[in-house]
């Protein structure tokens, strides 16, 4: 048989197509952790790493810090999530960010679980990968600690439990399972979590003309367990903290995010843009709009029981973020299997159709591929590369590796062709992991925050306590800036110490200041953030 020979792939032969289905995954779920660890924290991580770190530290589980000051933020279960694996692979980037990621793989695993159980696997294969290599999440959010995947695999949770139950009858376990996960999503990102159920139950009940069925003691019961977790929660809080302000925190986080958060101009702004980018943020999926025209297609998804629930979902939990300005995409995550889901099924069932919206799609991708191989090749070449020696021998490899799918892409038809498109995409990604995040360690400009803080150590070493002084709240730090919480957040991993926030320097330790208010002290380390002078000083 001739190597490039694709008659084993044909669409006919299932146990090949499942093991190159299989061999996809291997080589995707290698691409989620390579080179996880080396970009620097950035955004928001810093902020999410304090916070778990600090939990270790203090050894409180309940009550939120940033710089050992109490932080009126989300709930903290996220924050629990950090710390565990923290303690699992060690105080460093990667021990961060493998939640998020291995929350991005399990909520794959699920949709195809669903899919296949409810649909088919050939079908549970194809929307489940399409899912996993949704852009916006493959390529940038799964490699942050961010709190967003993970709460959006409790809300998916919660949501296939109403429909996976109630075909079984199972109503005991339809509320108890919802609900639970619906909790451990309050106990992540606060109140809103309790809308997904409500929308969600009330919409599938009134579709399925059963709403009575929320009278029934079993959905009493749940709600009874989920308010007295939530009570429980809140009572442990105020042994800890005030209890008032808090609520009062998260609930201006929430309403800040509703249509009463905006003027005039940024809802219809917002009302027009907001489903606009949420579309693209699903590519390659957003193509999938090709075949979703044909009026014969759309009445297969009405004989689709599991489709449908997945159409009342997205459609009744949906609008809220549409008509709220202050939504951002990263809030719609938990959508995204299950649009991905439905717009792949007319896709799926004109998969063996020669028609104009395939060779456009296939085309596309083709061209796409071909950029992708000669950017291999030619990045060795460019200077701006040279920073990365390596290259000059991998990147190669890469581009062989691209035109051997580019060959097999152009080769074979149906189910198999669009396999090799996300094969492509996975490799793209091996790509990015191995050029892009060794870049981000050496250039970012969040880069400097870990020389900072190695610089820091070096001086200081474990034994003292070190000190941010200012005299402003945690959330501004005009005098001592923001991302300053970057360097403290390598600190505290490197030290395995709070770095405290104070106002006042009459403890002896070493201290950071805004250089304008050093008063004479003598500097043992400057450094500058957000166009900020800082120094170093030790107080004895």
């Amino acid at each position: 048989m001739k190597f490039f020979d694709t008659g084993f792939l044909q669409p006919t032969n299932t146990k090949n197509i499942y093991w190159l289905s299989f061999l996809i995954l291997i080589l995707y779920t290698v691409s989620l952790f390579y080179n996880l660890h080396l970009a620097p924290l950035h955004t928001e991580e810093p902020r999410r790493a304090l916070v778990a770190l600090e939990m270790l530290f203090n050894e409180n589980f309940v009550v939120t810090t940033i710089l050992n000051e109490t932080f009126y933020d989300h709930p903290p279960l996220w924050n629990i999530i950090l710390a565990g694996s923290v303690k699992i692979f060690g105080y460093n980037t990667f021990a961060l960010r493998f939640p998020s990621a291995f929350s991005f793989l399990l909520t794959g695993i699920l949709t195809f679980y669903m899919a296949k159980k409810y649909v088919g696997p050939k079908f549970a294969i194809l929307s489940a990968l399409y899912y996993l290599v949704c852009a916006d999440l493959y390529f940038y959010f799964c490699v942050t600690a961010e709190i967003d995947i993970f709460y959006s695999l409790l809300v998916v949770l919660s949501v296939f439990s109403i429909f996976h139950f109630y075909q079984q009858k199972r109503f005991l376990l339809l509320f108890g399972c919802s609900y639970f996960f619906i909790t451990l999503a309050f106990l992540t990102k606060g109140f809103a979590s309790f809308a997904f159920i409500i929308i969600t139950l009330g919409a599938y009940l009134l579709y399925k003309k059963d709403l009575k069925r929320l009278f029934s003691w079993r959905h009493i019961f749940s709600v009874t367990l989920a308010a007295a977790t939530v009570y429980f929660y809140f009572y442990t809080y105020a042994s800890y903290e005030d209890l008032q302000q808090y609520i009062t925190k998260m609930w201006g986080l929430t309403h800040q995010r509703t249509l009463l958060s905006d003027r005039f101009s940024g809802i219809i702004k917002h009302l027009f843009f907001f489903p606009l980018n949420f579309i693209a943020v699903i590519f390659p999926a957003t193509l999938f709009l090709l075949f979703i025209w044909k009026k014969e297609q759309l009445q297969k998804i009405k004989n689709q029981p599991y489709l449908i629930f997945l159409v009342i979902t997205f459609l009744a939990n949906f609008l809220v973020y549409w008509i709220s300005p202050g939504a951002r995409i990263r809030y719609t995550y938990m959508f995204f299997p299950i649009v991905i889901t439905i717009l792949t099924y007319p896709l799926f069932l004109q998969l063996e159709e020669k028609n104009w919206m395939h060779k456009a799609y296939h085309t596309f991708f083709k061209v796409i591929i071909t950029i992708a191989l000669i950017a291999c090749f030619a990045i060795p070449f460019i200077g701006y590369f040279s920073i990365l020696p390596h290259l000059k021998f991998t990147m190669p490899l890469f581009g062989l590796l691209l035109l051997i799918i580019w060959i097999y892409h152009h080769k074979t038809i149906g189910y198999v062709k669009h396999l090799f498109v996300i094969g492509f995409i996975v490799v793209c990604r091996l790509a990015f992991d191995h050029v892009a995040l060794p870049l981000k360690s050496l250039t970012s400009s969040s880069a400097p925050h870990q020389v900072y803080a190695n610089e820091i150590y070096e001086i200081i070493g474990n034994e003292a306590p070190l000190y941010i002084f200012t005299q402003e709240d945690l959330r501004t730090h005009i005098q001592t800036p923001f991302k300053l919480y970057e360097t403290a957040a390598y600190l505290e991993m490197s030290r395995k110490a709070i770095v405290s926030k104070t106002d006042q320097c009459e403890l002896p330790g070493y201290y950071i200041f805004n250089q304008q208010n050093l008063e004479g002290r003598k500097s043992l380390y400057n450094f500058t953030i957000s166009k900020v002078d800082l120094a170093l000083v030790r107080i004895d």
